[in-house]
């Protein structure tokens, strides 16, 4: 994944791109609106119930999937009406959003539990994540998601196969995903990270990343071709093989 951010009369423009994953991008205006362009089969653009329909606004839909070549706000409907984001994350098919305050936001493809709502259904919309306590920043996946809160602590939920998530999840928080694995579809406490005070998180196709407050790195999931910085495989299972690097 690659991508670049600049700077223009107050406007922040993130794009994030990646072979794998559909281009997506995101801008922040000073008031904390978000906009959104790309890829919207599943509603990840967050502009409601037309999402992979009809495209009024001159995008196009090139295979047979919504795509929105026209930036367009972002609304936010009842009890998160006003709100004002401070930071964004796009995934493959679903999208994350912290406001200003902490509340973490989800819309998109809900498969594999992936939004943290509880279930698995898609939302057009943001919809507020249960997760009880404020949140610093957020990451997101292929088919999972990170977030860190204001006391240190990081959240994981999604498809866990890989080993991903960093945590087994108690069983209240968990379903059968559609492909007959189980998932994580609500947030859960990743108890092995509880010391480190993380500083920021990444998550790439089906692994992740947490760097600590004392600039360690910490990685889990997939580790085929190195990609996490270690010469060690842990796959199959949700808590998987979490080290430090180096």
């Amino acid at each position: 994944m690659w991508g670049d951010a600049c700077r223009d009369g107050g406007l922040l423009t993130v794009a994030l791109l990646s072979p794998s994953l559909r281009a997506q991008a995101a801008s922040f205006r000073a008031t904390g609106g978000l906009f959104t362009f790309g890829a919207d089969e599943h509603g990840q653009l967050g502009r409601g119930e037309d999402a992979g329909g009809g495209r009024p606004d001159g995008s196009s839909a090139g295979s047979g999937a919504a795509r929105r070549l026209t930036p367009a706000r972002v609304a936010l409907a009842g009890g998160l009406a006003g709100g004002k984001v401070a930071s964004a994350a796009g995934g493959r098919s679903h999208s994350l959003a912290v406001l200003r305050g902490g509340r973490l936001l989800a819309f998109g493809c809900g498969e594999a539990g992936r939004l943290g709502l509880g279930d698995q259904r898609d939302r057009p919309t943001p919809s507020a994540v249960p997760l009880g306590e404020a949140v610093a920043m957020t990451a997101a996946g292929g088919a999972h998601s990170l977030a860190t809160t204001a006391g240190g602590r990081v959240y994981a939920f999604g498809d866990g196969r890989q080993g991903q998530l960093g945590v087994e999840p108690p069983g209240h928080a968990t379903a059968m995903s559609a492909t007959g694995h189980r998932c994580c579809v609500l947030p859960a406490w990743v108890e092995a990270l509880a010391a480190i005070s993380p500083r920021a998180v990444a998550c790439g196709g089906d692994f992740s990343l947490v760097v600590a407050h004392d600039g360690s790195l910490y990685s889990f999931g997939a580790n085929s071709f190195g990609r996490r910085g270690r010469h060690t495989h842990a796959l199959g299972e949700m808590r998987g093989d979490l080290g430090r690097c180096g």
